[in-house]
């Protein structure tokens, strides 16, 4: 590929020479495209697909960069960008990344370490519990369907009757929150009083009654710092981030006059 690569810059390159010397350049109607802007194209291309491209599709690659470059000036020549609620955003997200680049990626042990011990209770892991459940839809007379399925299965009998849970039958390590979410603020709170490895119910939810069966649970568990360096570390970075772009953002504003519409001041 780098031989098909050369021979189509020197070819370029040729073609610009050519047109450089007997059309001198406006300066506002000159695209230069570098070697380094074709061969990430190349690269993102050949990752994408899965090959590297051939001798039209590298080609095409640079006719649509041209024709990105060109219409992307149009756009500014006829002022399209102005007040363009999405090019602003994507804009100050750019300047954002971009000072985010310049904080360093490898923070001394120390600075984790205290950070954690800082942040602790956002790395404690929950008691969780893992169940299987019966589920009796509310609209098809779901309360007294369950009452019965428990008296069958206290009597040890099969049931056949139970319906579809659109979430699933069995759930493995959920904390409270999580089936709070799933399940609502009623059926989680019955948690509390469950036994383990018993069918147990009715247990109403946003969705019906259930007959429900936790086969283990597992306490809240503190994690120690050796534990969770990783997580620490992204956290850590993240919040600097954050930090350094306020106060690039703080003085930058130290810069700028705000005026606001009178209606809107309150």
């Amino acid at each position: 590929m780098s031989k098909k690569l050369t021979l189509f810059l020197g070819i370029g390159l040729s073609i610009f020479l050519i047109d450089l010397f007997l059309n001198p350049p406006n300066e506002e109607k000159t695209i230069y495209i570098s070697n380094e802007e074709v061969i990430a194209l190349i690269n993102t291309w050949s990752l994408q697909v899965g090959r590297e491209p051939d001798n039209d599709e590298i080609r095409s690659i640079i006719d649509s960069l041209v024709e990105e470059e060109i219409l992307y000036r149009e756009a500014l020549r006829l002022g399209l960008d102005s007040e363009d609620r999405i090019i602003k955003r994507r804009l100050a997200q750019k300047i954002t990344f971009l000072k985010q680049e310049t904080i360093s990626t490898e923070p001394a042990i120390k600075d984790l370490e205290s950070f954690y011990q800082e942040t602790k209770e956002s790395y404690l892991i929950p008691k969780s519990f893992s169940f299987t459940h019966l589920y009796f839809a509310q609209n098809k007379e779901g309360k007294s369907r369950a009452a019965r399925a428990m008296q069958d299965l206290s009597s040890n009998k099969s049931i056949l009757s139970a319906d579809p849970f659109l979430l699933g039958k069995n759930f493995s390590s959920k904390s409270l929150l999580d089936i709070e979410r799933d399940f609502g603020k009623n059926f989680s709170a019955s948690f509390s009083d469950l036994s383990i490895d018993t069918w147990q119910g009715p247990i109403e939810s946003t969705y019906g009654s259930h007959l429900v069966k936790v086969l283990d649970s597992r306490e809240e568990y503190q994690p120690s710092f050796e534990e969770v360096i990783p997580q620490v570390k992204v956290d850590f970075l993240m919040r600097q981030r954050d930090e350094q772009v306020k106060e690039f953002i703080d003085e930058l504003k130290t810069d700028y006059q705000v005026i606001i519409s009178p209606s809107f001041k309150q």
